[in-house]
């Protein structure tokens, strides 16, 4: 990847926002360099009269030096400032920019994107990988423009007074390339297994943290543990490996470019010898020459730096590339009538729907029933459209859901899933999630008629309660409770529910049951139940097996034929007896 992609990828296509940064860094080093010019002027001053004793010392000449030092040492702090405030205030907010457009991205591709990589590669996307992109601008990519500015700029200006003793300085250059470039090939190559093990191990410290309870009930300790183990004491090896694959040779470079002191003292001698350099040009050499091989041995290090840091950018960019899904421009339905004609999905390459056709009509409750794997979550997944369907169509209104702008189709969808999900703030702010511009009032409605207000009202900050993360501090019950909250603050024309009062308790679960009833007024319902009980009112129940229709119809319909329904219905019946 060439630093021109590498610019145009950490800049969101806009490389020329850094052209500022650039500039000010640039400045930055060649007035860093300015005050070694002065210092020869002086060095020059001092010794001319020792050279020719007939002259006499230039005290006017080193007064202006020294002021043009004082000066140039005042400008200089002035573009420090501005170069340095430039860098991280660009960097950051390139960073800060990239990682919501990143964020964005990611809610646009299909829930397969997700369950085919580990929680920790995904992660590191937004983390590490843009840490990388953000090291890149603020300090990698300026320091390495600016370390090339001052030895190049040194060595032109050295040349005004010795072309042939600055070439000769400028040969080290570059015989230092090539071990410049071997580290570079180690690095990338390295540092893939590097990233790789690093991603591997925050995925396995994630698992290790979700797991915690699962390892203390089954005393799982000691070989979990030292499974994420194993993971580390990679990430150790791979580590070292990297730092000391391309040690050598960048030790090697460092070897060759500070010859070129070597060269200077020795090739200096010569031409002062031979009377074609001056003494004073001499000792102005030996005091620059510092300056021209320091910077490039650093930009040889960030360039290093910048092919590891280039990896990140890589991921980036095929993140970037991987195709969402796509975004139709309808933003109005005629109805909310639902219908699968002949679809055909497969998942990791399993088939789990197979030329699935059902009609559900507008403003009805269809209840979709099965054993476990059939495929009745992955419909309410589809409709919602989390993946796209191998073939055939869902249409909602008479058109494909695909035609649909995303955002106003998932506007039209509440969904209450089985396992609630609830963000690190407060149950205020996770119920409002439904709707962000709902007012307070609304807010409390939507709680009170949740069956939430009850236990929110018996906490110490109320609403303002913090719920931890994934809603650690709340039972599974109440997290669902603010869950079908926020799907009534929503009021969307489509409910899509997913078994939403498995985590009840039976005290909770009359209220509950009213509270959907609630929800599901008027509006287009889709349940997924296991309790065929609760849905023996429903308008119509689509019984499923392998991902086909195998029975529809209303429940007193199902029970009187013979088929899976019935079957189900004797066992759940039999079973009511049943006890310790």
């Amino acid at each position: 990847m060439k630093l021109r992609d590498i610019l145009n990828s950490a800049t969101l296509g806009e490389p020329g926002r850094l052209r500022p940064m650039i500039v000010w860094t640039m400045l930055e080093y060649f007035f860093r360099g300015v005050p070694y010019g002065f210092l020869t002027i002086v060095i020059w001053h001092i010794f001319e009269p020792l050279q020719n004793p007939a002259l006499p010392l230039n005290v006017h000449g080193i007064l202006f030096a020294c002021l043009g030092l004082g000066i140039t040492l005042i400008i200089t702090l002035f573009v420090n400032y501005k170069s340095y405030f430039t860098a991280y205030e660009n960097g950051y907010v390139l960073g800060a920019e990239g990682r919501i457009h990143i964020a964005g991205h990611l809610r646009k591709l299909p829930m397969g994107f997700y369950n085919s990589r580990d929680p920790g590669d995904i992660g590191a996307y937004v983390v590490s990988d843009y840490a990388n992109i953000e090291t890149l601008v603020t300090h990698l990519i300026p320091q390495f423009l600016g370390a090339v500015t001052m030895p190049l700029v040194a060595l032109i200006s050295l040349s005004f007074f010795h072309w042939q003793l600055a070439l000769a300085a400028a040969l080290v250059i570059p015989l230092s390339l090539p071990l410049s470039k071997f580290s570079n090939y180690l690095v990338h190559s390295m540092g893939k297994i590097h990233q790789k093990s690093k991603v591997e191990a925050a995925s396995r410290m994630i698992e290790y943290v979700q797991g915690i309870r699962l390892f203390k009930a089954f005393n799982l300790g000691g070989t979990r543990f030292e499974r994420m183990g194993k993971v580390f004491h990679r990430l150790k090896r791979d580590s070292i490996r990297l730092e000391a694959g391309s040690g050598p040779t960048m030790i090697m470079a460092s070897f060759v470019l500070n010859s070129g002191l070597v060269i200077i003292a020795l090739a200096g001698l010569t031409f002062l010898f031979k009377g074609s350099l001056s003494l004073p040009s001499y000792l102005m050499f030996l005091v620059i020459g510092t300056r021209i091989y320091e910077p490039l041995l650093h930009a040889l290090m960030f360039l290093a730096e910048l092919n590891y840091m280039e990896l990140g950018v890589e991921r980036i960019e095929g993140l970037r590339n991987t195709p969402p899904l796509t975004n139709g421009g309808e933003t109005a339905m005629a109805s909310h009538d639902i219908e699968f004609k002949n679809v055909h999905f497969r998942y990791r390459n399993a088939k789990v729907l197979d030329n699935f056709s059902i009609k559900i009509p507008a403003k009805s409750l269809t209840a979709l029933v099965g054993l476990s794997g059939s495929g009745k979550t992955t419909v309410t997944r589809l409709i919602a459209r989390f993946w796209d369907v191998d073939s055939g169509e869902i249409l909602i209104g008479g058109k494909n859901i695909k035609e649909y702008d995303i955002d106003f189709l998932l506007s039209s969808i509440s969904i209450v899933f089985q396992d609630v999900y609830l963000f690190h703030d407060t149950i205020y702010n996770n119920i409002r999630i439904g709707r962000e511009d709902a007012t307070e009032e609304k807010i409390l409605a939507a709680s009170r008629a949740a069956r939430c207000h009850e236990f929110v009202d018996k906490m110490p900050d109320k609403y303002q309660t913090m719920v931890g993360e994934g809603g650690s501090t709340l039972s599974g019950g109440e997290k669902q409770r603010i869950s079908i909250a926020r799907a009534i603050l929503k009021n969307a024309p489509i409910v899509l529910l997913d078994e939403a009062t498995a985590s009840l308790d039976p005290e909770n679960e009359l209220h509950i049951q009213e509270a959907i009833n609630d929800l599901v007024h008027n509006k287009t319902v889709i349940v997924i139940a296991h309790r065929l009980n609760h849905i023996r009112k429903a308008n119509k129940i689509v019984v499923i097996e392998s991902g086909r229709v195998i029975q529809e119809g209303v429940h007193d319909q199902l029970v009187a034929a013979p088929g899976l329904y019935k079957e189900l219905w004797d066992e759940q019946q039999r079973i009511k007896g049943w006890k310790f």
